[in-house]
């Protein structure tokens, strides 16, 4: 079992990472926003578009995989 400063640092961390992820998310709205508006043809603001859900994409379903291999990790209980 992790002691508290362990612990402490492991939620200060998650909430460090979640504000850039707040913050990512919305700079990618405003460059979005700037694509659609800016005078470039349609089919190149398309590829950016698909471009960054199919990242995104990719994200979540690395993150959703991780999450489920940790539920079944027969190695979670043994410390180092």
């Amino acid at each position: 079992m992790p002691d508290q400063i362990s612990k402490n640092m492991t939620t200060a961390g998650w909430v460090l990472i979640s504000i850039l992820g707040i913050v990512a998310a919305a700079g990618g709205v405003y460059v979005i926003i700037m694509l659609l508006a800016a005078p470039i043809p349609i089919w190149i603001k398309l590829l950016g578009v698909v471009g960054l859900v199919g990242f995104a994409l990719l994200m979540a379903s690395v993150i959703r995989d991780r999450f489920k291999a940790q539920k079944h990790d027969k190695y979670k209980d043994i410390e180092v």
